[in-house]
């Protein structure tokens, strides 16, 4: 319930992001969000486990998380104010595909014939969903260009989050992400921000709040089930932005969608179930 709860406010917070759209910098609404989640995570730790859960020694690496979250978060906002939602969450569920790939290549992992299926599964998927974009003089290659830069960074964040999980709480790395992330983002202040109107001040506030809960409620809903049992449940994000760009942006998903999107999801399982069985062969072995 915790993990469902999460992914509807995920994309609600999308949602406010793309609603806002080109009226509202991006900056600005991403300094917002980060601002709301600095000052509840701050909270949160205060009444919980303390303040001291925000000291780390681990400085470069929580740079290099942050840094590479932040582009993505960036090139997250530009996508959905070009494309469909849909669209968008659709070429999100490549992630997966990019860590695959970034852990063979940096990690030195070793990727089998059965990766290499999944993988080729979700590259058919992914160019069956992109094929509509190809063409300048129709749909919208920048949009797409940006969705991809959102999963490609955000699998590097993913693989920076491996190396720190163990020894760093979920607090300590959500708070200084979105504290790069609005420090960031106020380097955009000379490019023009504005003063929001009163509609616009409560959607950003929504955005803010959708985004820090959403994070939070994720984060603890693997405390209290196995990542096996939960993560699949990330592709009912799917369902959801299909609904919410169908009743407030009028937007009905083409047919590359529906035929891409279900390899890529197919592949993203695949590449977990493969994982987790391999996890599982790990904990069997006598110490």
């Amino acid at each position: 319930m915790l993990k469902l709860i999460s992914l509807v406010l995920l994309t609600s917070m999308a949602a406010c992001v793309k609603y806002l759209g080109r009226d509202m910098p991006m900056g600005e609404t991403i300094f917002v969000r980060g601002l709301i989640a600095v000052v509840v995570l701050a909270l949160i730790a205060r009444f919980t486990v303390g303040l001291q859960v925000l000291r780390t020694d681990r400085w470069q690496r929580h740079a290099l998380r942050s840094v590479s979250g932040t582009i993505s978060m960036f090139c997250l906002f530009t996508a959905l104010t070009l494309i469909p939602l849909a669209e968008v969450t659709a070429i999100n569920f490549t992630s997966p595909m990019f860590v695959t790939l970034l852990a063979m290549l940096f990690l030195g992992e070793r990727i089998h014939a059965f990766r290499w299926t999944a993988l080729g599964i979700g590259m058919i998927g992914m160019l069956i969903m992109i094929s509509p974009h190809v063409s300048f003089a129709e749909g919208n290659p920048a949009g797409v260009a940006a969705a991809f830069g959102a999963a490609a960074f955000s699998a590097v964040a993913m693989i920076y989050l491996r190396h720190m999980s163990g020894g760093e709480h979920a607090i300590t790395i959500t708070f200084y992400f979105m504290l790069t992330s609005m420090t960031c983002a106020l380097l955009t202040l000379p490019w023009g921000w504005i003063v929001p109107t009163a509609h616009q001040s409560l959607v950003l506030f929504l955005t803010g709040a959708f985004g820090v809960f959403g994070q939070l409620l994720m984060t603890y809903s693997y405390r209290y089930a196995e990542a096996s049992t939960i993560a699949p449940l990330d592709y009912s994000s799917m369902i959801i932005s299909v609904l919410l760009g169908y009743f407030v942006f009028n937007e009905i998903p083409g047919w590359s969608i529906w035929v891409g999107a279900p390899l890529v999801i197919a592949s993203g399982l695949i590449i977990f179930w493969r994982e987790y069985q391999l996890q599982l062969q790990r904990e069997r072995r006598p110490l």
